[in-house]
């Protein structure tokens, strides 16, 4: 017995983000027209709001922002069933949750 899954499944489009009570306020949004939106208020004097089109790599989504000058998490996989984002840029890391499909 065997399954196959479809490895351009869309079930990690919608939107995904911290707790309303994380003053971070890290919120990324994948699009069906292959665009998105990702925010990060981590860094207060630094905040960073991108936009631009995503493209699928493997399992892996790679944001390519409109605003090349900033330094953002661009790679992020998708898990349990697209309801977990999870990023790594150097020693950080990020695992957001799916608040809207």
């Amino acid at each position: 017995m065997s399954s196959f899954a479809n490895e351009h499944s869309n079930e990690f489009i919608g939107t995904y983000g911290v707790s309303s009570s994380d003053p971070s306020q890290i919120k990324l949004t994948i699009n069906s027209d292959h665009t998105f939106y990702y925010q990060d208020f981590s860094v207060s004097d630094k905040k960073i709001i991108m936009k631009g089109n995503w493209t699928l790599k493997g399992q892996k989504v790679i944001l390519n922002g409109n605003n090349s000058e900033k330094n953002f998490h661009h790679v992020w996989h998708f898990v349990e069933n697209g309801q977990v984002a999870k990023s790594r840029k150097g020693l950080t890391f990020y695992r957001l949750c799916k608040k809207e499909s």
